[in-house]
């Protein structure tokens, strides 16, 4: 159970980060991406959709909140969020590579997501058969 909970807590904390960084001004975002070898658009559209991008990846850390609370008590919940994960590595992998950006880039989201959600798989499995 506690390692379920660990879990559950590492993926809140890094999700919750997704709001100081939507409220973080828009030179310091394209800074980052200028480090990290990605030009991006200057148009309001970007802009938009990146913060909104951020702030959604808030609120899936307000989800993982919940769930590392009390994660027996959400079954259901811990296998969306498992699959989830799981999905969402799978497709940061397969884009990064479409769009030809630099490995460094989206690897380390990808590995993280896709162990992350094989360990929460794993651990609901232990806690369940306690």
């Amino acid at each position: 159970m506690k390692g379920l909970m660990s879990i559950l807590w590492i993926c809140a904390v890094s999700c919750l980060l997704g709001f100081i960084c939507a409220a973080l001004p828009w030179p310091v975002i394209t800074t980052f991406y200028r480090w990290s070898g990605v030009q991006p658009p200057f148009d309001a559209t970007t802009v938009f959709l990146v913060r909104l991008f951020l702030a959604t990846f808030g609120l899936t850390g307000i989800f993982f909140v919940i769930l590392a609370r009390n994660p027996l008590n959400y079954g259901a919940m811990l296998l969306l969020a498992a699959y989830g994960l799981i999905c969402f590595g799978i497709f940061y992998l397969v884009g990064g590579i479409r769009y030809g950006l630099p490995v460094w880039i989206y690897s380390q989201k990808s590995i993280f997501s896709v162990v992350v959600g094989v360990l929460i798989l794993i651990f609901r499995k232990k806690a369940i058969s306690k």
